[in-house]
């Protein structure tokens, strides 16, 4: 008799928890007992397999296998974005950063771009984003992660939209933030000059400030013929082919890494004027934005090196990274 009275409270709390939606602090005042009392009795029901969980996740989010490429990478967050027939992955990539960056965003603080034109089209979708009417944007600074640089005369339109600058003014004004330019060439002809051009104080106070941004959002390149580099003359073909017979296989901020995210011994890097990847791994937030199956080996070999702790990619790139 005792058990029945027992089995008998513990279905009563699980049809009012449950089935009628009561918390167990209500639950508690309704049946006179303590909020303990309540809570142990939930917990005896999941033990004795009264109460079974089921839940139905719509066809295009991947919960299961974005926990497996956290866990394998050790990122704080993968976001898997599954093809639609009648959709841009570009823009849909977009979108769900777009989204990623407003969910974490807080006031006063600093947020660094690279161009591409994902990233061009993340600006796009925060626009229409009705979050930021209500987001405390106070104090928000913008920064590009490239240095400014004249894009040839013969460059296609898509990559001057995409260009880093143009992205940090349009994100700086959504925030009614302050963004600031990176005014010196994205490569020199010498590492002396590197040097010199990075001691000057106003460009080492730009710098210092990239380096020390709270979050970073950077797209991951190739080194084909089509990548944005190639496109807007940052390296010629020549110079990528050398470092392609040096090992390279992809691009991250201008540095071109190796199959396992290292960077390239080579004098390219010692003329490059940007962030060194040693000081991009101590953003506390940094989001890497890419796609297509292409890219799949560069954006491994970043996952390796730990160059970035959020990831945005497409359900086929996610495949390959779990499987290999």
């Amino acid at each position: 008799m005792d058990i029945l009275r027992e089995e008998r409270f513990i279905v009563k709390v699980v049809e009012m928890h449950y089935i009628q939606g009561l918390s167990q602090v209500e639950i508690a005042k309704k049946l006179g007992v303590s909020r303990t009392t309540i809570s142990r009795t939930v917990a005896q029901a999941r033990q004795r397999g009264y109460i079974e969980f089921k839940v139905n996740y719509p066809d295009d989010i991947e919960p299961g296998e974005e926990k497996l490429l956290e866990e394998k990478y050790g990122l704080k967050e993968a976001v898997i974005v599954c093809e639609k027939s009648d959709g841009d992955m570009g823009k849909e990539i977009a979108s769900y950063a777009a989204d990623y960056i407003l969910r974490v965003l807080k006031k006063k603080m600093s947020i660094a771009f690279s161009n591409g034109h994902t990233l061009y089209g993340i600006a796009d979708c925060m626009k229409e984003d009705v979050r930021l009417k209500f987001l405390n944007t106070k104090g928000i600074e913008v920064l590009p992660l490239f240095a400014e640089y004249n894009m040839p005369p013969d460059t296609d339109e898509k990559d001057r939209i995409a260009y880093s600058n143009q992205n940090v003014e349009m994100i700086a004004e959504l925030f009614h933030g302050h963004s600031y330019h990176f005014t010196v060439p994205p490569i020199v002809s010498s590492e002396k000059i590197r040097r010199e051009l990075l001691e000057e104080p106003c460009i080492r106070e730009t710098m210092t400030k990239i380096q020390n941004v709270d979050m970073a959002v950077t797209g991951i390149g190739t080194l084909d013929k089509d990548s944005f580099g190639a496109n807007v003359g940052i390296a010629d073909e020549s110079e990528y082919d050398r470092l392609r017979a040096k090992g390279g296989i992809g691009e991250f901020l201008l540095h071109i890494i190796d199959a396992d995210g290292k960077v390239i011994d080579d004098s390219y890097e010692g003329r490059l004027t940007c962030i060194r990847l040693e000081d991009f791994k101590k953003i506390p937030i940094r989001i890497g934005v890419a796609y297509g199956m292409r890219k799949k080996e560069a954006i491994r070999a970043v996952l390796r090196e730990k160059l970035v702790n959020v990831l945005i990619t497409d359900e086929h790139v996610a495949e390959y990274l779990i499987e290999n």
